[in-house]
């Protein structure tokens, strides 16, 4: 009988290789998609090279996938543009989990951000918003949406803001936010992926999580 596999998008960024490298402390087989070819002898996983811009994701690559995390994630200055920006963070991520729902899989996680709002001016949390909408309209058993703030962690390329972020923002900012404004909280990658994996598939219907949910399903 076939184990059933996680199918994790974005596997190489903070969160997503976090994930791949917890699934498979947990004796899980995974699946990444990834765009360049990278080097494996973990038997339980397994790489898999595809265009993003020309996805079309066989049978055999989600047959036996039970669980989808989408991880993926850029930045404009890196995108090259707002359009590309959102190529990445809105049409990536809906064509993936239109192939998956198409092919059975049942149980959706993604990252997006606190704030989301489709209808709000400011770019980024806007364009998280959208993704949101559409992921939250599809046919899933279980949708998580988990809107973390800012994420801190190893990056192999920590921008300027980031790091520095990382140093003061756990250590002068996050005991400040209190009340409602917990979810704001910046949170380990590491601990965002172990909550990813534990409440994958928890609940139906269409979930939203938080600081104070990423703490307490680590």
């Amino acid at each position: 009988m076939l184990r059933s596999k996680s199918l994790v998008v974005g596997s190489t960024g903070l969160v997503g290789k976090s994930l791949v490298s917890q699934l498979i402390e947990a004796d899980q087989p995974v699946r990444a998609l990834v765009r360049n070819d990278q080097e494996n002898t973990n038997p339980l996983l397994e790489y898999l090279k595809i265009d993003f811009d020309n996805l079309q994701l066989s049978y055999e690559a989600l047959s036996d996938v039970k669980d989808l995390f989408i991880c993926l994630g850029t930045t404009i200055k890196k995108a090259g543009s707002k359009e590309a920006f959102q190529k990445v963070d809105i049409n990536y991520c809906f064509e993936i989990a239109r192939e998956a729902q198409t092919q059975g899989v049942r149980n959706i996680s993604i990252i997006t951000s606190v704030g989301s709002d489709s209808s709000a001016s400011n770019f980024y949390i806007k364009t998280k918003g959208v993704i949101e909408e559409k992921i939250a309209a599809m046919d899933f058993d279980s949708i998580a949406i988990h809107r973390p703030g800012l994420l801190i962690g190893p990056r192999d390329e920590l921008r300027t803001a980031e790091l520095i972020g990382q140093k003061i923002y756990p250590l002068l900012l996050n005991p400040l936010l209190m009340g409602s404004l917990r979810r704001y909280r910046c949170i380990q990658g590491g601990t965002l992926a172990r909550a990813m994996i534990n409440l994958s598939g928890s609940k139906e219907g269409v979930n939203f999580y938080y600081y104070d949910d990423f703490k307490e399903n680590q």
